[in-house]
């Protein structure tokens, strides 16, 4: 789909641009005809700020198509910097898909020394034909050394630096595997996806709103999003999840039109506790849901997954709680 994993610098420019086909991204590392039988297809070469809902719908419903074939997984090429959100819906509208599938990136470009392509993508390949696994991954280098790539499930992974190549961690939790060298260790005890039988539901709502608090927010940019007919929002509260009162009336009117309303938190670790402060009962009562520990990026895809799917307010409440693909920890 493009990205980093598939440019090279223009030294006429200095800039990084997207030239790699799959099969030229392929042939780059020919270490990877020695453990697998690779075939390769193009959907789309666009820089990961440029991939769009409907770009995953196109990604879900390619990968739909697989669901019955004889192949070991399958690596989608992606991006980094917006490769969770394409993970996340990739990990509700294909949940049970029964073979894994893995996001991989760089963070520097093929051609250039430092790139971890080449063994970001040995990883990928490592995962799909030794883990005996299904769902959904991203595989990255783990920190900066060449020794080990952590495979995330796709809902509980973000990228935490612009530049490094161990940007991306799981967070509330450890890699669901390691892989170094030639050996792919499970490296949780716990089960990782909810859903066994593959149903897909490649569908989605644009109409969902993240919106992140910060002092002074202005409930008139809450309004615009209400009028604008979003039918879900997901708010980034403080801590435990908390909103400044002065935003409580827009809320209350978001309410009587029916709109979902999730709180998540910025902390980037712990879980959303809304019965500890007389404001966090206050925005209960006003109809917010807590979204657990759920990641605000992650919350905001399944809402718009799940809006896709239904219009019934107390369908998108369940299935907004509902574990569906590792969202929350256990």
């Amino acid at each position: 789909t493009g990205g980093t994993i598939a440019s090279k610098i223009d030294y006429r420019t200095g800039a990084v641009t997207p030239v790699l086909t799959a099969e030229e991204l392929n042939s780059s590392v020919p270490e990877l005809s020695k453990i697998a039988n690779i075939d390769t297809k193009v959907l789309f070469s666009e820089y990961s700020e440029n991939i769009m809902p409907e770009h995953w719908l196109k990604i879900a419903e390619t990968i739909k198509e697989y669901s019955k074939s004889d192949y070991s997984g399958i690596i989608i090429a992606h991006g980094t910097d917006t490769m969770h959100y394409t993970s996340a819906y990739l990990s509700f509208s294909l949940a049970g898909f029964p073979i894994p599938i893995a996001l991989v990136g760089s963070q520097r470009s093929s051609d250039r020394a430092s790139s971890d392509a080449a063994l970001n993508l040995m990883g990928a390949v490592k995962l799909l034909t030794k883990s005996k696994t299904n769902g959904i991954y991203i595989t990255m280098h783990q920190d900066e050394n060449d020794e080990t790539i952590s495979c995330h499930i796709g809902t509980r992974v973000r990228k935490n630096h612009t530049s490094k190549r161990g940007a991306f961690q799981t967070v509330g939790n450890d890699p669901a595997f390691l892989i170094i060298n030639e050996e792919v260790h499970k490296n949780i005890k716990t089960d990782f996806f909810a859903i066994d039988k593959f149903n897909p539901k490649i569908k989605i709502n644009e109409k969902v709103a993240l919106v992140k608090y910060y002092p002074g927010y202005d409930p008139d940019l809450l309004k615009n999003i209400i009028d604008s007919g979003y039918k879900a929002i997901i708010f980034e509260g403080t801590g435990l999840g908390h909103i400044g009162k002065n935003m409580y009336p827009i809320i209350k009117m978001a309410n009587k039109k029916g709109i979902f309303m999730g709180m998540t938190s910025q902390c980037i670790d712990g879980r959303i506790r809304m019965t500890v402060y007389e404001s966090g009962r206050d925005l209960l009562n006003l109809g917010i849901i807590p979204l657990e520990d759920m990641i605000p990026e992650v919350a905001l895809v399944k809402a718009m997954w799940v809006t896709g799917n239904t219009e019934k307010y107390d369908e998108i409440k369940e299935n907004m709680l509902n574990q569906i693909a590792s969202e929350f920890t256990t």
